[in-house]
């Protein structure tokens, strides 16, 4: 279809010109795909390298206050990194947030289809009060559970990142305290009753980043040379390697199981 630029007709443009609202509308959605992918694809490798290195307490407490200072001082990368994900923790929120419901009635729908998502493991849910009949479905159940585990990430992982920070650069106001990570305030943070958050915290973030890892293989490489199959296997061995991994550092923490691997 060509242009028409007459008096009775003015001059149209088909959907697929460049200069179409459904083409701009395309490109944005497709921008937005890649800001919130790439600094969820950011924040992903920064948790598996995070919770290797908060895992070296399993070892020893002397590894963990060795590779505390390394990271604070022989090579200074802790003081600039938490600031670069603090931001891009917050831009992803706001760019994968998108996507969440933003109507208080739409949520309640969709926890609700979780819900029922749940219940259907096995077969159709036969809900008499319902016209919908539902089938527990991989994807859509995926996709809830990120979007939960999101907003738990955000509210513990927010007030973690406030933490660390005032850790790294202050004395936390404790006359006599080391400034920086040491196994010490870390241990003490973890005692104090922020086991609980820590727990929660480890769990949806390890569930959230497996998730999108899958999410963000489906999407871009799926039916090409990484199939399906091969990104649920990697979606499993995430979960449940760091879900382990991430129990017994926080364990760790709390006393019991320090240096067990020593």
């Amino acid at each position: 279809m060509t242009g028409i630029d007459t008096e009775l007709y003015p001059k149209a443009e088909t959907r697929h010109s460049l200069k179409s609202s459904a083409f701009q509308k395309a490109k944005r959605a497709l921008m937005d795909e890649r800001i919130s992918g790439l600094t969820g694809a950011f924040l992903a490798f920064f948790i598996l390298g995070h919770l290797v290195l908060e895992s070296s307490i399993l070892v020893s407490a002397k590894l963990y206050e060795d590779v505390a200072y390394f990271m604070e001082h022989t090579v200074p990368m802790a003081q600039p990194l938490i600031f670069i994900v603090t931001i891009v923790f917050f831009i992803h929120f706001i760019w994968a947030g998108r996507k969440i419901p933003g109507k208080l009635r739409d949520r309640k729908k969709m926890l609700e289809l979780g819900d029922k998502l749940e219940a259907s493991r096995k077969g159709w849910n036969q809900d008499p009060k319902s016209d919908i009949k539902l089938r527990n479905h991989f994807e859509t159940s995926l996709w809830i559970t990120q979007v939960r585990t999101g907003m738990i990430v955000l509210a513990t992982g927010a007030f973690h990142l406030f933490l660390v920070m005032w850790n790294i650069f202050t004395d936390m106001g404790v006359a006599g305290q080391t400034v920086g990570l040491t196994q010490e305030v870390a241990s003490a943070r973890v005692e104090s009753g922020l086991w609980i958050l820590y727990a929660i915290l480890m769990v949806s973030v390890v569930a959230h980043m497996a998730i999108g890892v899958y999410r963000l293989l489906v999407k871009w490489f799926a039916d090409t040379f990484f199939v399906r199959n091969y990104a649920k296997a990697l979606f499993y061995f995430l979960f449940w390697f760091y879900t382990i991994l991430g129990a017994a550092t926080v364990i760790a923490m709390a006393g019991p199981l320090e240096g067990i691997l020593s």
